[in-house]
């Protein structure tokens, strides 16, 4: 029995000194654990302030992305407003061509209706002159007319006067 005993003894010796190593092993592990304990919760902060931060960059992200939208929404209304100028700009250029060329054709109207008054004014003019000269000449033919009355007046007078003696003779030889 001696011999149970002190087996006994021995394994329980064994006994505690393995559950001496196994607290030791123990507050061992607690150690870990509580590291481990301290790292998840510094972690999950780590975890957290990226999921912040992400949901700031997300906010961000789609801010820009509404500001590009409406951006592009002006964008594409200046573009229109560039096209209708142009449009604009094209038609008055041709609207100026058409005036440019009408504007051309009535000084070529202008220059030929100004030739033709200054031929007209010619011809008035050498008409007045004729006219002038027409008169002149009517009045000399009328000056003439009259010159040449009086003195055939004269002359019918003479020969009145001339046959009145001849009778006046004849009946006084008679």
């Amino acid at each position: 029995c001696e011999a149970l005993n002190a087996k006994l003894l021995e394994e329980k010796t064994n006994l505690l000194k393995s559950l001496e190593g196994e607290k030791g092993e123990l507050g061992q592990v607690q150690e870990r654990a509580n590291k481990l304990s301290a790292q998840k919760a510094d972690l999950e902060s780590q975890l957290q302030d990226t999921q912040d931060r992400l949901q700031q960059e997300e906010d961000a992200r789609n801010q820009l992305f509404q500001q590009k939208k409406k951006l592009e929404q002006e964008v594409a209304g200046l573009k229109k407003d560039i096209e209708d100028l142009e449009l604009a700009v094209q038609k008055s250029d041709q609207d100026k061509a058409t005036k440019d060329h009408q504007i051309r054709n009535l000084n070529d109207e202008i220059a030929h209706q100004d030739e033709l008054i200054n031929k007209l004014n010619k011809e008035k003019k050498l008409s007045g002159e004729t006219t002038q000269k027409t008169a002149e000449e009517l009045q000399a033919a009328e000056d003439k007319i009259n010159h040449l009355n009086k003195v055939k007046t004269k002359l019918e007078q003479t020969l009145d006067e001339l046959e009145d003696s001849l009778e006046r003779e004849k009946k006084l030889r008679g």
